[in-house]
């Protein structure tokens, strides 16, 4: 009779796990699938949010590329920097001042903070006391007779920073970084 009893319990655990092995693993896949899909949509949100963020990137450089372009050509003295005069470059910096500023949120702090280091410090030497920028550029016998007229001594320091190139380069490298052209072109 236990014997009978056990043979009985035997064929009820079978029934239970072939019954319930199943119904486990359809469980375990719907919620799998669930997982997959949350993650899916979630990803997909964050590639367009990206997508959006790298889009207004692109439109502010657009505004700032020409004018960081002319600063930079105006203190190297390539280019067309003769085109360009001391009160206009302050202006300049006083445009690009109001773009970036506004617009700092979609930039990495990594980039930003080299743009404050660029113009504050390194294009332009800033006198916090009457709110001057003083361009950091050479007195040349060049640019003498390209700035005839105007007080020229009182809008450039008369000496380049030495640093010029290299930080605007690793400036421009930061923002193609932010504007996702370094993956593109490596």
């Amino acid at each position: 009779m236990t014997s009978d009893k056990f043979n009985r319990r035997v064929k009820l655990c079978q029934l239970v796990i072939s019954v319930a092995m199943p119904l486990a693993i359809g469980f375990a896949g719907y919620f799998i699938q669930l997982r997959i899909g949350e993650t899916q949509t979630h990803q997909t949100v964050l590639k367009e949010v990206s997508s959006k963020l790298a889009d207004r990137r692109l439109v502010i450089y657009d505004q700032i590329k020409h004018p960081l372009n002319d600063i930079y050509c105006y203190i190297e003295e390539v280019g067309d920097w003769e085109c360009l005069s001391a009160p206009k470059i302050r202006q300049i910096r006083r445009n690009l001042n109001n773009i970036m500023y506004s617009n700092r949120a979609i930039w990495s702090p990594e980039t930003f903070h080299l743009y404050i280091n660029y113009i504050d410090n390194v294009a332009f030497d800033i006198n916090h006391d009457n709110d001057c920028a003083r361009i950091r550029a050479e007195l040349s016998p060049e640019r003498r007779i390209h700035e005839s007229g105007e007080d020229v001594e009182k809008l450039l320091t008369g000496e380049q920073n030495p640093q010029h190139q290299d930080v605007y380069r690793c400036l421009n490298e930061s923002l193609a970084k932010d504007l996702s052209l370094t993956d593109v072109l490596m």
